[in-house]
């Protein structure tokens, strides 16, 4: 019962992070200059900033650890005897997910 309690309120914290953060990213990506095209070049110039990186950085992992528990919280409504395999499970594809999103976001700091 405790996890699921932290389970809970994490993915409450997640819900708001997000959408703070979407709402920074929206903001600055699509109001800021709407006749701006976008290229990999500017976006590579925005990502040397620590704030755009941070704001990039915190969507990736906010975003994939709601997700995936929210995957959990499903997997627990049909199957509840599954609930620690599936954290098990949920979290390696979440730390290999990371690690992917990583390496992307470390291709726009490449100079």
């Amino acid at each position: 019962m405790k996890g699921s309690l932290w389970a809970w309120i994490t993915h409450r914290i997640t819900a708001v992070v997000l959408v703070v953060l979407g709402a920074i990213h929206f903001g600055v990506m699509h109001f800021v200059d709407p006749t701006a095209v976008i290229t990999f070049g500017d976006s590579q110039m925005r990502l040397q900033s620590a704030l755009y990186l941070v704001v990039d950085a915190g969507l990736l992992v906010t975003g994939l650890y709601h997700g995936l528990n929210g995957v959990r919280n499903i997997i627990l409504d049909y199957w509840p005897g599954a609930g620690r395999a599936a954290g098990w499970i949920l979290t390696a594809i979440g730390v290999v997910a990371a690690g992917y999103g990583s390496l992307a976001l470390a291709a726009f700091l490449a100079n």
